[in-house]
């Protein structure tokens, strides 16, 4: 067996140095540029990296920035419940980062409340460590941010429920809404393909129309006689006598 050589050796290590300094969901893959068994250099090239877990506290933490945007602006004024939002943080941080979760904490708090104190912000982290969490359902969070359902459709927030509606009546609705887009998307495309909407259609049908009681017989013996087409007077004749009958 071929024992690695030296240049191989480093063509490893630059492949683990590029792809360990690449941000989350991106690699970077390094080969050897060569002429024979001239080496003329190296290529990185970058790409997306498919398969990436979905990170739960990345995500709400970025819905709850979203809730702060809409709500607040930059950052969180101060008022009595702007802790509310860094207890919620700490106690997904908690879950997430286990130990850890105090630097996450400090730094988003002094993004979004730069105002507070580090005193008050660690009183809060401490409060979170006085209790054993287990991940936090959509609907306690709805709860603790107070966000409304009409808030929470607005904003297209999905990971943190809502306190006026449960889950159940918001997965009901939710199938409402998919329905109706579904309709509405199905409608669209009878109108493209040159359907008319119902009301146009019945309005020229024969069955509206009638035009076989101008002749006085039924619509059997006129679709067998080649559907004949009385005069406009009476075909218009025999509509008023059906409406007023």
């Amino acid at each position: 067996m071929d024992r690695p050589t030296a240049a191989d050796d480093a063509t490893q290590s630059r492949k683990r140095a590029a792809k360990s300094d690449q941000p989350d969901g991106f690699a970077r893959e390094v080969s050897a540029i060569k002429v024979g068994d001239c080496l003329l250099g190296y290529k990185a090239v970058q790409r997306r990296a498919r398969g990436g877990r979905w990170n739960h506290f990345r995500g709400r933490m970025r819905e709850i920035e979203k809730l702060i945007r809409h709500r607040h602006g930059d950052i969180v004024p101060e008022a009595d419940d702007a802790l509310i939002y860094v207890e919620v943080i700490a106690s997904l941080a908690l879950v997430e980062f286990k130990e850890a979760f105090v630097d996450v904490v400090l730094g988003w708090a002094a993004r979004w409340l730069p105002w507070a104190g580090k005193a008050d912000i660690e009183d809060v982290i401490y409060d979170r460590t006085k209790v054993r969490f287990s991940s936090l359902s959509a609907d306690a969070l709805g709860h603790a941010l107070h966000l409304s359902y009409s808030e929470r459709c607005a904003l297209d927030i999905r990971t943190i429920g809502a306190f006026d509606v449960p889950k159940g009546k918001r997965a009901k609705l939710q199938k409402q809404r998919r329905r109706q887009r579904d309709r509405s998307r199905k409608e669209q495309q009878r109108r493209a393909a040159g359907a008319l909407p119902r009301a146009d259609y019945l309005a020229n049908s024969f069955s509206q129309a009638r035009p076989w009681e101008a002749f006085g017989i039924s619509r059997r013996t006129w679709e067998r006689r080649g559907k004949p087409m009385p005069e406009a007077e009476m075909l218009s004749d025999c509509v008023s006598i059906s409406l007023a009958a």
